[in-house]
Formats: C-alpha cells, sequence, structure tokens
C-alpha cells in the first residue's frame, strides 16, 4: 500500500490562506459551508472536523446533522433565510449542473454584501482544496 506525503510547504500555504478566507462572514456561517461542502464530498476527516468546531460555536445538534442533508430538505426556521441562501449556493457550486450559479448567487444577494459573496465562493473553494488533499491522504 503506498501513503501520499504531501509537502510540509504546501500544507502551510494551505493553513495560512484558509486563514483568511471567509473572514468577511460570521464564523457559524463559515463552518455550516464548510461543513456541507465536505458532506458533498465525502470527506469524513472535514465534516468530524467543521462539526466538532460548530458544536464549540454553539450551534444545536439538530442544525449540525441537518447539514448532511439538501437545504430544501431542512425544516422550515431552523437556520434563517440567508443561511440558507449561502448554503444553497455552496451546494450548487459542490455538485449541481452548470447555469445554475446565476441564479443561486442572486437568490443569496439581498442576505450579503458582494463581499460577502465571494467570501462564501472563496470558503466553498478552500473547502474543496482541503476536502481534496485529506481524502487523498486518508
Amino acid at each position: 500500500m503506498s501513503e501520499a506525503r504531501i509537502r510540509p510547504e504546501f500544507m502551510k500555504a494551505l493553513e495560512d490562506f484558509d486563514a483568511q478566507v471567509g473572514t468577511e462572514l460570521k464564523p457559524r456561517l463559515r463552518d455550516m459551508l464548510r461543513l456541507r461542502v465536505s458532506h458533498l464530498n465525502g470527506c469524513a476527516f472535514s465534516i468530524r472536523l467543521h462539526s466538532e468546531a460548530l458544536t464549540a460555536l454553539g450551534v444545536r445538534p439538530e442544525v449540525i446533522s441537518a447539514l448532511a442533508r439538501p437545504v430544501h430538505a431542512m425544516r422550515d426556521g431552523l437556520v434563517s433565510e440567508g443561511d440558507a441562501a449561502a448554503l444553497r449556493l455552496a451546494e450548487v457550486l459542490t455538485d449541481a449542473p452548470r447555469s445554475l450559479e446565476a441564479s443561486a448567487r442572486e437568490a443569496a444577494a439581498p442576505y450579503f454584501t458582494r463581499v460577502q459573496l465571494g467570501a462564501i465562493i472563496e470558503t466553498v473553494a478552500l473547502t474543496h482544496a482541503w476536502n481534496r488533499v485529506m481524502r487523498g491522504v486518508e
């Protein structure tokens, strides 16, 4: 069995970049996005990491477990409309047919500034990178 070895410089760069991405968002939403994307990508390490982070932030267990399912399947009122729109945008950017991005972005626009919308997209992209790295070395 071969074992992948990621260069420490790559991991350090990813960690440094990670510290800067999504800072325009509330930590709760940032980790909700990361958890939802990690569920879609099937990254067990990241699912555990972001579930624990949300628990530390005081997020209710029913919210954390609901992030394993599509946003449209969540119980009404479980998350705010803005959070639901951000999570839907994350789902579309992760695993949806092309062309849905614009409508998902437009649905999130009333709840976030342009910079925050960009932060959502950046958070999703960086979560994908982490998920790929962690799945590659697990």
